[in-house]
């Protein structure tokens, strides 16, 4: 009778560990270490059959094993050529529905940062729609295959707060594990071990990979100066939706924004730069992305686009820009039923033209031009408007200096000057007594609404500090203006209907202000303030009229003395009809 073999003790978990390091690429995890523990088995107890078995199965996995690597290496070659290949080879379990315009655009922009070595970085800012894909293809997809191709080591990725970033770090961690076809075709991209056979770092905040790259997610605000890895430092920045409500809403957290991108995002990187890609969509006039889309002095060298999820044909025609994933007529009632957010995050507009009270209306005219034409301004009627802001802190509005002229032979008002930011009383008062000086203006009014009314006073006093040394005298009367009840619609009645016609015209080189009016009264109002000041004083000058019992009373108080500078400029109220004894204008 033939005796049992008695089957060897076994160290699962060591046999486990054994399976995993011995394991081709190709082969299920599971199914391998199934196999592996049988094999082992039938070794240890001398079975001819299962030894036999197994020599088959190892010669058929060979087999296997070499028509995968030639499978492996043509799916690697042809997704590392091409962006798009990649995507749809890795990724297609996230895109049910075929690209549309949008997605595509911004596959073909990724592409075109390959070449690193070749080239100077380049800066880019894309504002798309909401829902349409952007964080999947940016920043999934496209550090992904920008790290595979060894053109990006060190990735910041950037996000309104560092718990969104995080987010986005976590898919990518995410994918690097569970994906199967994408780890066995580049198992670069497995964490990287040290020498105790620790993963360096494999979380939500900072992932290393076997491949020697590194990727850190990073909110708005956090430390940043400084980031280094190895030997290399950030070679690319990834802000992806870098604003949220709360942020936009609040213009001292957006300064503070505003300087931490310019000042430590974008000097990170090599003596040289570092690539940045900006992807957002329009939720706010002071949002992030529309600061670098509509400044091109500060940021000349960006690429800027805005996609919408409407669009028009030559014909005139609407039509969806992913009609497979978001139709046409989905799209119109959804911006039936709001069409100001609708405008805002699908077609990346600030808000719907129709509330936008001077959008397209405004004309401009060039300042050298007009000078040709009236080499000096005599006999103009010149006035100034100041919105005033006392600049305290950064939440402080901006203040507004306006100045407006209309010649003797034409009704246009000419905007001739505007100065338009956030200041302290005593840059007001020093920039003020500076424009003052720049030509002989007729009257200056003053907003003196929420008890400001002592700006005013100091302002006279700082005007005859400088009258007494100053060979040219100011004698330019200042004047309170009042704002009574609605203040946007009384700009609106008083500035619309003349912007429209084109008898208020803007120098075609002031951006500040032509924004400020284009936007109205949906961003900053102060410039428009300002200029609202300026027409209503001219508008003062044309009508009203000073009573002869005032006339009487200015003689009697100043008939016995001489003539003094705020006797002059009394009398230059009078000339263009202002009472110089009353309080408000």
């Amino acid at each position: 009778m033939a005796t049992k073999t008695k089957k060897p003790n076994i160290d699962l978990y060591e046999l486990r560990r054994q399976a995993e390091r011995t394991r081709p690429s190709h082969i299920d995890k599971a199914k391998w270490e199934s196999l592996y523990r049988e094999t082992y088995l039938a070794f240890s107890m001398n079975n001819p059959v299962a030894i036999e078995q197994f020599i088959q199965t190892l010669t058929l996995n060979k087999n296997q094993m070499v028509e995968a690597k030639k499978d492996i290496g043509k799916r690697r070659s042809e997704s590392m050529r091409d962006f798009y290949t990649f995507i749809q080879t890795y990724f297609s379990h996230y895109f049910k529905t075929p690209f549309g315009l949008q997605q595509l655009g911004l596959i073909q922009d990724i592409q075109g940062f390959q070449g690193k070595q070749f080239r100077s970085p380049k800066k880019m800012a894309r504002a798309l729609s909401r829902g349409f894909g952007k964080s999947t293809i940016l920043s999934l997809c496209g550090v992904l295959w920008m790290v595979l191709r060894k053109e990006w080591h060190f990735v910041i990725m950037v996000s309104a707060s560092l718990t969104q970033a995080k987010g986005f770090l976590q898919k990518i961690v995410d994918e690097c594990e569970d994906n199967e076809l994408l780890i066995n075709d580049f198992p670069e991209l497995r964490p990287a071990k040290d020498q105790k056979g620790q993963n360096v770092a494999w979380n939500d905040n900072d992932i290393v990979f076997r491949g020697n790259a590194r990727i850190i997610a990073k909110g708005f605000l956090n430390s940043i100066r400084g980031t280094r890895y190895k030997q290399y430092r950030p070679d690319v920045l990834i802000v992806d939706d870098p604003d949220e409500e709360k942020d936009v809403e609040s213009e001292s957290r957006m300064q503070r924004k505003y300087r931490w991108f310019d000042r430590a995002a974008l000097k990170l990187g090599s003596q040289w730069g570092i690539d940045v890609i900006v992807a957002y969509t329009t939720i706010h006039p002071r949002c992030l992305g529309e600061q670098i889309y509509n400044n091109k002095d500060k940021y000349w060298d960006w690429d800027t686009k805005k996609f919408s999820a409407i669009a028009v044909n030559e014909k005139g025609e609407e039509y969806s820009t992913w009609e497979e994933g978001a139709s046409l007529s989905v799209l119109q009632k959804e911006r039936e039923v709001d069409p100001i957010t609708f405008a805002r995050e699908r077609q990346n507009v600030i808000l719907a033209e129709v509330d936008q009270k001077f959008k397209g209306l405004i004309q401009t005219y060039n300042y050298g031009e007009l000078k040709k034409r009236y080499p000096t301004f005599d006999n103009w009627r010149l006035m100034i408007g100041v919105d005033l802001s006392l600049g305290k802190n950064e939440s402080s509005d901006l203040s507004a200096i306006v100045g407006v002229g209309q010649p003797p032979d034409d009704a246009t008002m000419y905007v001739l000057y505007s100065s338009i930011r956030r200041r302290t009383p005593d840059v007001i008062e020093q920039d003020l007594l500076t424009v003052l000086t720049m030509m002989n203006w007729n009257l200056c009014g003053i907003d003196c609404s929420g008890n400001q009314e002592y700006f005013l006073l100091g302002m006279r006093k700082v005007i005859t500090e400088y009258n007494k040394t100053a060979p040219k005298k100011i004698t330019t009367p200042l004047r309170e203006m009042d704002n009574p009840g609605d203040k946007v619609g009384r700009v609106v009645s008083n500035l619309q209907p003349r912007v429209a016609s084109g008898i208020i015209k803007l120098r075609d080189d002031d951006k500040i202000l032509f924004s400020q009016m284009e936007e109205y009264p949906h961003s900053y109002k102060d410039g428009m303030d300002g200029l609202e000041y300026a027409v209503r004083l001219l508008d003062r000058g044309l009508v009203q009229t000073v009573t002869t019992e005032q006339y009487q009373k200015i003689d009697a108080t100043y008939g016995n003395r001489s003539e003094t500078l705020e006797d002059i400029r009394d009398k230059r109220a009078k000339k263009l009809g202002f009472d110089p004894w009353a309080g408000m204008i």
